[in-house]
């Protein structure tokens, strides 16, 4: 699978299937491009699929600093646009993809034709500031064990959790190979994501996704997201919590499909 290489720095990607229109799909913070398995082979059937992984994630750079912001991830999605000559995309963003898909669109709106941020913020408050910290504390004392244990309620549903234990253990073993450091890098990025001045600058359809049950990306944050993003439209997703890319993926791509269309 390709590397290109963008503004010094390395980036993976895929882009698969043979639609008209390509939709390019923003990962959550420890995701990379597997993450999507449940969902790409109905995506790949009506479009050209581009995933990528961010600085920090998967098989892309991981260069020392203090934090990845949230524009640097947005200005190399759309250097990627230019080096695939690709001109214009649907853009959907999962959690900490949809806080950069936000500054994609105020930085280069005119490169999209709809947007779709799912289980998201409009910025990070106090709560997520200390929920995020919480997860670094419990790793930097507990290990993996401690860090999973602790972020894992504010993930998934009630129901999820009870009925899926022995994927909850598989994905464990996924959250291991995670290259904490850059996580830590891209957790400091979002600390500083406030788009709350400047979302009524986005002018292009738009459509906010949210589990009923999501803890982490609440309700108010959906709202406000669809106050301040003219003619945007919110939909919840029931018995939904947070990782709507494992726990309503079938949901999420029809979603996808009824708003990502000419």
């Amino acid at each position: 699978m390709p590397h290109i290489t963008l503004n010094g720095h390395s980036l993976f990607y895929e882009l698969t299937g043979q639609g008209q229109h390509t939709l390019l799909l923003f990962n959550g913070i420890t995701m990379s491009t597997p993450g999507w398995t449940l969902m790409t082979p109905a995506l790949e059937s009506q479009y050209r699929l581009l995933r990528l992984d961010f600085l920090g994630q998967g098989q892309s750079d991981k260069p020392v600093a203090e934090k990845y912001t949230l524009t640097e991830q947005a200005d190399l999605a759309a250097a990627l646009l230019d080096a695939l000559q690709l001109e214009k995309v649907y853009l959907v963003g999962l959690s900490y993809g949809g806080m950069v898909a936000q500054h994609f669109a105020h930085r280069h709106g005119q490169r999209l034709h709809k947007l779709l941020l799912a289980a998201t913020l409009a910025w990070s408050d106090e709560v997520n500031n200390r929920i995020s910290q919480s997860w670094i504390e419990s790793n930097a004392i507990g290990g993996l064990d401690l860090r999973y244990s602790a972020s894992v309620p504010w993930l998934f549903s009630s129901r999820f959790l009870a009925a899926n234990a022995a994927m909850l253990d598989d994905m464990k073993l996924m959250a291991g190979m995670v290259d904490w450091d850059a996580v830590i890098r891209l957790i400091n990025g979002v600390r500083e994501h406030d788009a709350r001045n400047w979302l009524q600058q986005i002018r292009l359809p738009c459509h906010i996704l949210l589990g009923e049950e999501d803890r982490l990306t609440p309700l108010y944050q959906a709202r406000l997201l669809q106050e301040r993003i003219s003619g945007a439209t919110l939909e919840l997703l029931p018995h939904a919590a947070h990782v709507l890319h494992i726990e309503a993926a079938e949901a999420f791509v029809r979603s996808i499909f009824r708003f990502c269309q000419p």
